[in-house]
C-alpha cells in the first residue's frame, strides 16, 4: 500500500504545485521579466479560455488517479522498496526516463503527422496555443493515457534484469510533472538551460506556436537526431 500512497501523494503534489503556479501567472506579474510569449503571438493570455478548459483537465486527473491506484495495486510486485544504492537509483531513473520520452516523442509526432490523429485526438491540446502550466493535462484522454505508456515499458524493461527501484520510480514521477507543467509555462526554464541536451519551455513553447516540429518533451536530442528541431526563423 505504501507504493500507492506515496505516488499518488506525489501526483497530487505536483498537481498543488501546478494550481499555486497557474494563480502567479493568471493573476499576478511575478514572472513578467522572463516570459517567453511577449512577441510571439498576438492573441494575450486569456483566464476565460482556459476557464473552459477545466472540466477535461479535471476528468483526466480523475482518471490518472483511478487507473494509477489499480495498476500500482495489480504491480507492485515489479517494485523493490528497499534503497539499493546510489547506482542503481540512477540506471533505473535514467532507464525510464529515456524510454518515456522515446514513446513520448513517437506518439506525439505520430499525432501531427498522421491527419486522422491530428484531427480527432491531437489537435485538442493544441486549441491551447499559449497555455498555462495545467494545461499539460488539457488533452483527449487517449491522448493522456497514452502519455504514460513510455513508462510502463521502461518498468517493464528494468523487471526483466531486476525489481525496479521504487524511489527512481518516484523521482521520475516527480521529475515529469515539474517538466511538464514547466514547459507548459510560457516562463523561461531556469534549471533546463544548465542540462545539456534538456527540453526547457522555450523549445515546447515554440512547438506550440507552430504546432509542428520539437515534438520532444525532456531530451531535446530526439529531434535533433531525428530532424524535427524547429529553427527560430522559419
Amino acid at each position: 500500500m505504501t507504493l500507492i500512497l506515496v505516488t499518488l501523494g506525489i501526483l497530487t503534489a505536483g498537481l498543488l504545485f501546478g494550481l499555486v503556479y497557474n494563480y502567479l501567472l493568471m493573476y499576478t506579474d511575478v514572472f513578467k521579466n522572463i516570459k517567453i510569449r511577449s512577441t510571439q503571438l498576438d492573441k494575450p493570455l486569456s483566464r476565460t479560455e482556459f476557464f473552459k478548459r477545466l472540466p477535461l483537465i479535471g476528468f483526466n486527473i480523475l482518471s490518472l488517479y483511478v487507473l494509477s491506484f489499480f495498476g500500482l495495486w495489480m504491480g507492485q510486485g515489479l517494485f523493490d522498496m528497499q534503497w539499493a544504492g546510489i547506482g542503481i537509483f540512477v540506471l533505473h531513473f535514467l532507464v525510464i526516463l529515456v524510454v518515456d520520452d522515446l514513446m513520448f516523442y513517437i506518439i506525439h509526432r505520430s499525432m501531427h503527422e498522421n491527419k486522422f490523429l491530428h484531427q480527432k485526438i491531437h489537435s485538442l491540446h493544441h486549441q491551447a496555443s499559449q497555455p498555462f502550466p495545467l494545461d499539460f493535462i488539457y488533452a483527449h484522454p487517449i491522448e493522456w493515457l497514452s502519455g504514460y505508456a513510455g513508462a510502463l515499458v521502461g518498468v517493464i524493461l528494468i523487471f526483466i534484469f531486476s525489481p525496479v527501484n521504487v524511489w527512481a520510480f518516484w523521482t521520475w514521477a516527480l521529475f515529469r510533472s515539474l517538466h511538464e507543467l514547466d514547459i507548459h509555462s510560457g516562463v523561461r526554464s531556469i534549471v533546463s538551460k544548465y542540462i545539456p541536451l534538456m527540453a526547457g519551455a522555450e523549445h515546447h513553447d515554440f512547438h506550440h506556436q507552430r504546432s509542428k516540429g520539437n515534438y520532444a518533451s525532456t531530451l531535446i536530442f530526439w529531434d535533433l537526431i531525428l530532424g524535427t528541431m524547429l529553427k527560430k526563423k522559419a
